[in-house]
């Protein structure tokens, strides 16, 4: 490779810019020297922009869905109509479907995580109500194994049960009490004690571990933990 060498003949940057004034330097500076300056600045912005993301990265601890599936989409759906048509005004209650206070993450974040890791790990809690617009984005997280765990009715989880959604609980040989136990899928929300107040209605939920999830060690923490509240 054949090194470009100045021309002899060419004046160096001292004696170019000997009788400049400063604003001409910056001028002579960026017309002859623009694409390095920009391209050294692209380059430290990468640079930090990476150190930040590697810095500030949030791990997933747990992620937990609430689904409420057609049946009970389309009598949520007919219920907000029916009260909009009656005119009431008080929307103190729990919608039809599956009601969740999301402030129930601070309160899960204090019981699951530890001081060190609640600075770098998050709980995700999301509700759906499964319609056309929404089951592309359940398949989504559900095959991509974001999804831990999946609360649900009963009905729901009969029919996402028989699809393989679920891993088989008692395969697993953790120490859960039978009457925790709906089934080999499902535990009865209810005796997550932790959850009264923040999700109704709490005596018809049941929850199953998700067949793809890649936290099975959270999970058992979760339950070992939530169980004994």
């Amino acid at each position: 490779m054949v090194k470009k060498m100045r021309d002899k003949d060419s004046p160096t940057f001292k004696e170019a810019t000997a009788n400049m004034t400063s604003k001409e330097k910056i001028n002579y500076i960026w017309e002859y020297y623009k694409l390095h300056i920009l391209g050294s600045i692209a380059a430290i912005v990468l640079v930090v922009s990476i150190m930040h993301t590697i810095l500030t990265q949030v791990d997933t601890h747990l992620h937990i869905t609430f689904l409420s599936g057609f049946e009970h989409t389309i009598n949520t759906l007919d219920s907000v109509l029916e009260r909009e048509d009656e005119q009431v005004n008080d929307r103190s209650g729990p919608s039809p479907g599956i009601w969740v206070d999301f402030e129930i993450i601070p309160t899960l974040k204090d019981l699951l995580l530890d001081d060190s890791a609640q600075s770098n790990s998050e709980i995700i809690v999301q509700a759906l109500a499964l319609n056309l617009e929404l089951i592309p984005v359940f398949t989504t997280h559900a095959g991509a194994g974001v999804i831990d765990m999946i609360v649900t009715y009963l009905p729901d989880f009969y029919a996402m049960n028989e699809v393989g959604h679920f891993i088989n609980i008692s395969d697993l040989g953790w120490d859960i009490p039978e009457h925790v136990m709906h089934n080999e899928y499902a535990l009865y929300l209810r005796y997550f004690t932790v959850f009264d107040g923040y999700v109704a209605p709490i005596d018809e939920l049941v929850l199953g571990i998700s067949a793809t999830t890649m936290q099975i060690e959270n999970v058992e923490a979760f339950f070992e933990i939530l169980l004994d509240k």
